[in-house]
């Protein structure tokens, strides 16, 4: 005999009661595993695993719970690289409270513009503040649970967080800043509050220095600096992107001439202007935008300025043809005053002239030609003007027959001669800048002077005239030869 049991559960646990060893019983077993045998193969899985895949989620709890992630729930929410610390410590009751617990829901303890500085301290904020920080949207930026990005936020930097709201299409522009290209806005600003405008880490004027230390001036270059240099870069460069290279606001030299507006009238009305002005770079060439320990902002002393591109023959657009000046000064040592002072411009304008050759002045560009003071002003802004205006020469010159100024010989007549005929403006072999020979003509016919130094004068055998002495001592000898 079998013993009886009265029931079995849901579970197939029975209770005493009921007769198992009956065949009844064991046939009916017998059917009921067969058919999940059957299922489990028409499925291709177990019966254990379909049981357990069609169970739904469990409905959320109508009692109030002390953690909203370990029963399943929410689980999501704790998925991230970085975790808010009340997510990660399961204390969802710091942010929210219940609201209605037997239907699951939840409000803020407080309004979400006040609740993260119960913890996150205002206390600390300078006068510069992020408007998401100052209206307390700090969600506008953070994720309030959790995220792949450091100081959980909602999106990296670099991809896009900073341009949800700062609009601007940097990437357009041909020349775009390092830092804005990757995205690192914080290179340069602080996120939440700073001392600074545009919530700028440091003063504009050191900030740039920070990773550009190469511009920081020497003591000898501090000598000359930019001015903008001392109210920060940005008033050249544009700190995010720009269409002209180095992120200048403008190309040179018109952004030069925002500031410089004299030269802008230079340009306009000179006849004469420096080929560097107008060429890539302009300014540049000759100018180091941020400091210098020479004057002006001058990349070298004059005049090895000017021989960087004076070095060699430079065919100018009427034909003429510059000479190689480097050249020229080292084979004659008997350098002009202001060549010898290091001042090319005691002479020339570096940028614009309304005179030939940039000079500052007016100087006879002719070989001969009649007299007036006006002619020569550029000399006689150094020359004591009596060297032509005076016919006697004692105390004067050493250009003399006796007491006859000679100078006043040569120039004073309608068919004049002037300077160049004589005197090379630049340097010479010989004293008071004698010339070798002198161009003639249109043709630049090269005359040669043949001038000799003697103990008392001098004489000279050119082809305008016969072979010519001149003594200091001597009486005047009245000679209308001169051709």
């Amino acid at each position: 005999m079998h013993e009886e049991y009265e029931e079995c559960d849901q579970y197939g646990q029975c209770a005493p009661g009921d007769d198992l060893g009956t065949p009844t019983v064991w046939v009916w077993v017998l059917v009921v595993a067969v058919g999940l045998i059957a299922i489990a193969i028409s499925t291709g899985t177990s019966s254990v695993s379909t049981i357990t895949s069609t169970q739904s989620a469990p409905p959320p709890p109508t009692t109030i719970v002390n953690s909203c992630t370990t029963s399943g729930c929410h689980t999501e929410i704790t998925n991230q690289k970085f975790m808010h610390a009340p997510v990660a410590e399961s204390k969802c009751l710091d942010c929210h409270e219940y609201a209605f617990p037997e239907e699951h829901l939840f409000v803020l303890t407080k309004p979400d513009n006040e609740l993260c500085i119960d913890c996150h301290k205002p206390s600390n904020l300078d006068r510069v503040i992020h408007k998401p920080v100052a209206e307390g949207n700090c969600l506008s930026c953070h994720d309030p649970h959790g995220s792949e990005h450091q100081t959980i936020l909602r999106k990296a930097p670099g991809q896009g967080l900073c341009i949800d709201c700062h609009t601007e299409d940097y990437a357009k522009h041909e020349f775009v800043h390092g830092p804005v290209a990757v995205g690192a806005c914080i290179v340069c600003h602080e996120s939440h509050s700073s001392s600074f405008e545009n919530l700028l880490i440091a003063s504009p004027d050191r900030l740039c220095l920070d990773c550009h230390d190469e511009l920081t001036p020497s003591l000898l270059e501090k000598k000359h600096q930019h001015k903008p240099m001392e109210e920060g870069c940005v008033s050249c460069h544009d700190p995010h992107a720009s269409d002209e290279q180095f992120q200048l606001h403008a190309s040179v030299p018109n952004l030069c001439i925002e500031c410089h507006d004299w030269f802008e009238d230079a340009l306009n009305t000179a006849p004469v202007i420096h080929k560097p002005v107008m060429e890539p770079g302009g300014c540049t060439q000759c100018h180091n935008p941020h400091f210098s320990p020479f004057s002006k902002l001058q990349k070298y002393a004059q005049p090895d300025l000017c021989l960087k591109c004076h070095d060699k023959p430079i065919k100018m657009k009427d034909g003429r043809v510059l000479t190689d000046m480097k050249t020229f000064l080292d084979e004659n040592p008997d350098h002009h005053g202001p060549i010898r002072e290091g001042s090319c411009t005691m002479c020339h304008h570096a940028h614009a002239s309304q005179d030939p050759n940039l000079l500052l002045q007016a100087y006879p560009p002719e070989f001969y030609a009649p007299f007036s003071i006006e002619r020569y002003e550029l000399c006689f802004s150094c020359h004591q003007s009596d060297l032509v205006t005076d016919e006697q020469g004692t105390g004067l010159t050493k250009f003399r027959q006796g007491d006859q100024n000679l100078h006043w010989v040569h120039v004073n007549r309608e068919k004049g001669r002037t300077c160049r005929a004589c005197h090379e403006v630049h340097a010479s072999k010989r004293p008071a800048h004698i010339r070798e020979s002198v161009p003639f003509g249109s043709k630049g016919w090269l005359l040669d002077i043949n001038f000799t130094q003697l103990p008392d004068g001098g004489s000279c055998a050119p082809a305008c005239h016969k072979v010519k002495e001149y003594r200091r001592s001597g009486p005047l000898i009245i000679d209308n030869a001169l051709p």
